[in-house]
């Protein structure tokens, strides 16, 4: 890995790095390697949705998935608009940030309805942001909770494993607990305190959180060996 990516995961414990000279990414938690994963890969969903990165978003791609509406979560400074491969291809931008202070709730509605409009038609949605982590991840949630009636947890783990390295941002999550429970009446997630973070997690990071609470305790043990 040669170049640092400027997203910080997780108070800079956590960071992404992208390869200058590969098309791959990775997760590290301080010298601990988390998952790597390619950049341009687009996974597949749904037969009607799809989810990517922006550099995967290219024209012969969409060209290739039938693509017929493109929804970009990006600010118009981190990505241009995304090529279409024609005129006829829909196109929603909605234009957030991956940060905590971002209220993506305000779009669950509007993006689930699109999705579900195109897919009415027999249409097909890419959804991407920079890296298809945190605010694509996101809006497809809200989708699989408001049309395939989903619980949170359900939906997180349909995309998981179709799409291991996503991961949103824990504002986002508890932005999507309280959509779930307007759409359900049920809360399938809850929040529980990692300490190799000083904050609260979503339980469905468990998994990875006990990596790092491992990794935090043996950091504290050596630090305290010196």
């Amino acid at each position: 890995m040669t170049d640092r990516q400027s997203l910080i995961v997780d108070r800079q414990l956590c960071v992404l790095y992208i390869a200058g000279d590969s098309n791959e990414a990775s997760f590290v938690f301080g010298r601990q390697l988390l998952i790597t994963y390619s950049i341009t890969a687009v996974s597949k969903l749904l037969k009607n949705l799809y989810l990517c990165g922006g550099s995967a978003a290219t024209v012969p791609t969409m060209q290739q998935l039938g693509v017929t509406l493109v929804i970009n979560a990006t600010t118009e400074s981190e990505l241009p608009n995304t090529p279409l491969p024609c005129d006829e291809t829909g196109y929603l931008r909605v234009p957030v940030k991956d940060s905590r202070e971002t209220d993506l709730d305000r779009y669950f509605n509007e993006v689930a309805d699109r999705i579900e409009e195109e897919s009415q038609r027999n249409g097909i949605t890419l959804v991407h942001c920079v890296v298809g982590v945190s605010r694509s991840a996101s809006l497809c949630l809200a989708y699989l909770i408001k049309y395939h009636r989903m619980s949170l947890k359900d939906a997180y783990q349909h995309i998981k494993a179709r799409r291991p390295q996503i991961r949103p941002n824990v504002a986002f999550v508890k932005q999507l607990m309280e959509f779930e429970f307007k759409q359900t009446g049920r809360r399938s997630v809850s929040l529980v305190y990692c300490h190799s973070l000083d904050q609260e997690l979503p339980d469905i990071y468990e998994p990875e959180f006990r990596t790092m609470e491992m990794l935090y305790h043996k950091f504290r043990r050596n630090i305290a060996r010196r």
